[in-house]
């Protein structure tokens, strides 16, 4: 099971996601966010060194803007106040746990800096595939 956390679902009507319910968990009061101790705040994810960067890769990598222009783009009809002002400059992560344990922890260094998305599926679809072939 997949599950992506947000500060609230109707977020997920802004950007087009259908069935979003099924599968985001709501974190208006940040318990995910606080427990998980991912970055925050303007200067240490906006102004941080490693956004340039992050961006710089976007830039140079084939197709590395493709998903962002398609979030930005379905941004022009969105307007999305997060429910706390400090949650605006919350940084996600990416994190895959199997169990108990804890098989990728990425915590998103800075504004655009993420995860590679690839090999976090493939280490969700080997750990799936491993218990299933250890049952």
């Amino acid at each position: 099971m997949c599950v992506c956390v947000c500060a609230g679902l109707e977020l997920m009507g802004h950007l087009g996601i259908e069935h979003g319910e099924e599968f985001v968990f709501a974190d208006p009061e940040n318990a995910m966010y606080n427990d998980l101790d991912l970055n925050r705040g303007v200067v240490n994810t906006f102004f941080n060194p490693a956004t340039p960067f992050a961006f710089k890769d976007r830039l140079f990598k084939k197709d590395g803007m493709k998903d962002l222009f398609e979030v930005i783009g379905k941004w022009n009809k969105a307007f999305f106040i997060p429910p706390k002002q400090e949650q605006a400059f919350l940084q996600g992560g990416t994190f895959v746990f199997d169990d108990g344990k804890t098989i990728l922890a990425h915590y998103d260094p800075s504004t655009a800096a993420h995860a590679d998305i690839d090999y976090a599926v493939k280490l969700a679809t080997d750990s799936v595939n491993s218990s299933v072939a250890a049952a």
